[in-house]
């Protein structure tokens, strides 16, 4: 028994563990509330679609030809195939629903107020690489959903005040959907948007872990970082890995037929989920409101909210609860736009 512990000892301050853990044992974070570990969920879903999408890089062709030739012989031919695509697709949507729950959370606990401003920006770039990366991603199968999704989404680009002409041409890499589209966003999905969200994440990890500066106690019950939350959060990595590939197995992401531009864009053309609720503002405004584009209007007081979001560090010193509840109306009005979108 001594043996052994003189082995673990020699191992513990060879390797530094001990000065490593050491800080962990002495921080203490709240022993309450499921959105605490949400940020370690976006990781690991990160880690996931990262995983999953080096195993589809190997079988994947990234032009107009082959792509969605390239996607249909890892869905019907390549062992497990399916399964890692329907992962990397899933994991890509739990992720930015994650994000979004996560930064949520965090309204909710009043915990953007100083000094964790840069905390918040960083979620905030986070959730917008999110976006990005789920985006270009749902381009790349070059199917016809795929298609008629990069279309009415870059579409809707046009709308953003001041930026729209040159944001749509971006998402586009041109004026219209075509083969640079798909090299366009293949170029961002496997190299820009990972390597900027992996810095961002690393900045935010960084910003979580120093020294705090306050010197109020957690409020409640609380644990010790190590081993009791690293434990916890395990239990949920492990929670969320069944989730995962239990969608993944029964719940098919269908590849549907291969994009075909000489079709007309149905009526009925939607963009991914996350874009639902601009989508139905710009689909349901009058052509015309006080005198001025109706879309161009009601985005861009969607734009002037979403800039209020991103300053509220700065806007509510405080804390209000008032923030809270209109962060939950916030969040009510989009869903209910999404459903209406769906409908």
């Amino acid at each position: 028994m001594e043996a052994g512990g003189r082995r673990t000892g020699w191992l513990a301050d060879r390797s530094g563990w001990s000065d490593l853990v050491r800080p962990l044992e002495a921080r203490r974070v709240s022993a309450t509330g499921f959105d605490r570990y949400l940020g370690g969920i976006t990781l690991l879903l990160f880690l996931i679609e990262v995983a999953s999408g080096i195993l589809l890089l190997l079988y994947y062709k990234p032009d107009t030809v082959q792509a969605y030739a390239s996607v249909g012989r890892i869905v019907g031919e390549i062992p497990y195939g399916n399964l890692i695509r329907n992962v990397h697709a899933w994991s890509s949507d739990l992720f930015v629903a994650s994000l979004g729950g996560h930064l949520l959370s965090v309204v909710l606990r009043r915990a953007y107020r100083a000094p964790y401003e840069l905390r918040w920006l960083s979620g905030i770039v986070l959730l917008a690489i999110g976006i990005g990366l789920a985006f270009t991603g749902a381009v790349l199968p070059w199917s016809q959903k795929a298609y008629v999704q990069a279309r009415v989404g870059s579409e809707l680009a046009r709308y953003v005040p001041v930026l729209g002409d040159w944001l749509h041409r971006f998402l586009r890499g041109g004026d219209e959907v075509t083969s640079a589209t798909l090299q366009h966003a293949f170029g961002f999905h496997v190299a820009v948007l990972p390597a900027a969200l992996s810095l961002f994440f690393a900045v935010h990890v960084v910003l979580l872990m120093r020294k705090r500066e306050e010197t109020a106690p957690v409020e409640g019950a609380s644990i010790p970082v190590y081993p009791d939350f690293i434990i916890r959060q395990a239990a949920a990595w492990t929670g969320v890995v069944v989730a995962v590939i239990t969608l993944a197995t029964f719940s098919d992401r269908l590849l549907g037929s291969p994009a075909d531009p000489r079709m007309a864009t149905p009526s009925d053309a939607r963009p991914p989920w996350y874009f639902l609720w601009f989508h139905q503002i710009v689909a349901s405004s009058s052509r015309d409101l006080l005198g001025v584009n109706g879309p161009k209007f009601l985005v861009g007081t969607a734009c002037l909210l979403g800039a209020l979001v991103v300053g509220l560090p700065f806007l509510d010193r405080r804390g209000w609860k008032v923030t809270a509840y209109l962060a939950l109306v916030l969040v009510f009005v989009l869903v209910v736009l999404s459903v209406n979108a769906l409908s």
